[in-house]
């Protein structure tokens, strides 16, 4: 199975998300947990010799310290231009701006634009989907 990003500041919000990723069958050893944009930019980066390496699924939170969901967009977009790294991105936020979704949906790659709290039937059929 391909690995599946979680992006987001909120520690228990990841571990929650884990365990529910676990529930549903994905292996624990293909999930990683990222507290923010740039530790995940920084964990691209370590793969550009080896792009099939990262994930293929990215859960993202839009508002973060460090690098927020935004700029770590901005940045996945010149990386996917340089490396061809396309995942499947799913917004997940507690946002329920429209401005935020209409943005979020002019970026390549973004799945879906889900508000939190995420629970097993939505992940069950994001996991299904891409299977």
């Amino acid at each position: 199975m391909n690995k599946i990003a979680i992006i987001d500041d909120n520690l228990v919000f990841r571990k929650v998300t884990k365990m529910l990723l676990k529930k549903i069958g994905v292996n624990e050893s293909n999930i990683l947990l990222f507290k923010n944009g740039n530790e995940m930019y920084e964990f691209m980066q370590s793969y550009i010799n080896n792009i099939e390496g990262l994930p293929k699924t990215l859960f993202l939170d839009l508002n973060m310290p460090v690098m927020d969901g935004w700029d770590f967009l901005k940045l996945h977009k010149l990386f996917k231009k340089k490396y061809n790294y396309n995942p499947k991105i799913y917004i997940l936020t507690s946002s329920i701006d429209d401005k935020d979704y209409d943005h979020a949906m002019k970026f390549t790659n973004i799945e879906g634009y889900l508000t939190k709290p995420i629970n097993e039937i939505v992940l069950t059929k994001i996991i299904d989907k891409k299977q």
